[in-house]
């Protein structure tokens, strides 16, 4: 204790002694508190949901097509959290008129917006705007930021060699692989060697790996990168909407992706619809309530009995 106390007498001794490095202490010390309170007004709060659609097709994204990825991102910036919900394509949910309809026909049928209704009236998520791409748009956006590294099986190696053709700059075998744009597209497109869940956990998978790739980059580069692919998608935001999104997304460039497929294990079975359909019959309501418990959002309220 005196030790301490005689370093603050010192402290205190040099300072008085010199006054010109006691004014600069000062400063110094009012600049650093004049940041921190910057830095916690510019933090962004709360969260934000988006809807990122995978349309089934090349060239153009006018053209219509079924939703062949349809992915709840969700950004909660106080928890620091990113969170990548995949919806099975062949799964039933009820339309703007109650009907049962495929979830990745609604788009080419109607609309993105019908989409979103369908979403936020099966699943009780708020969603604050979509973005559109297409096969074409998916290879240049992986390609654009230097390609992913992505855990594969053998068979995965074996089924994209196959597919997409083997890259002798890209080569690819069991562990973790550097993908480049076509081998990521035709990653995130295989089902053939389960199912539509399992290609719902590539494409989360495959997200979190473009996620991990961004933070390599700095934040002046993927700045100038949106800027320059912006042709690569369609949005419900705005230009400027879509300029505040990129900036508040930089703040979770480290954060840790939590990946989830919906219908969530157990809550699903194969069969077919009322209009004798086959596809994925989920309980929705179960799902409903997995979902928005993997976000961290509250349940949804139930009517009071009377």
């Amino acid at each position: 204790m005196q030790t301490v106390r005689n370093s603050f007498e010192k402290a205190s001794s040099f300072f008085k002694a010199h006054r010109k490095l006691r004014i600069a202490a000062i400063a110094l010390l009012a600049l650093v508190v004049a940041l921190l309170v910057l830095l916690v007004a510019l933090h962004p709060h709360g969260t934000q949901t988006y809807l990122i659609l995978g349309i089934d097709n090349y060239g153009s994204l006018d053209d219509n097509g079924r939703s062949d990825v349809m992915m709840l991102v969700h950004l909660d910036f106080d928890r620091s959290q990113i969170a990548a919900a995949t919806f099975a394509r062949d799964m039933f949910v009820k339309n703007d008129t109650g009907s049962q309809v495929k979830i990745n026909t609604i788009v080419r049928n109607h609309d993105e917006d019908a989409l979103v209704r369908a979403v936020e009236q099966n699943f009780g998520v708020e969603i604050d705007g979509w973005f559109r791409v297409n096969f074409s748009s998916v290879i240049s956006i992986v390609d654009a930021i230097g390609g992913a590294d992505v855990e594969l099986t053998a068979e995965e190696a074996r089924y994209i060699d196959n597919t997409a053709g083997a890259y002798p700059d890209s080569p690819l075998s069991e562990g973790i692989c550097h993908l480049n744009g076509a081998q990521a597209l035709t990653y995130a497109r295989c089902r053939k060697l389960d199912n539509d869940i399992g290609r719902g956990n590539r494409q989360s998978k495959l997200f979190e790996a473009l996620v991990a790739q961004m933070r390599r980059m700095t934040a002046s580069h993927v700045l100038s990168l949106v800027d320059s692919m912006s042709h690569a998608w369609r949005s419900s935001l705005s230009g400027a909407q879509q300029a505040a999104l990129v900036y508040k997304a930089l703040w979770l460039r480290g954060a840790e992706v939590t990946r989830i497929s919906v219908p969530f294990e157990g809550s699903w079975r194969y069969g077919n619809a009322a209009n004798g359909t086959s596809g994925i019959l989920a309980d929705l309501e179960d799902n409903r309530r997995l979902l928005l418990e993997a976000l961290g959002l509250p349940a949804p309220q139930q009517p009071e009995e009377e």
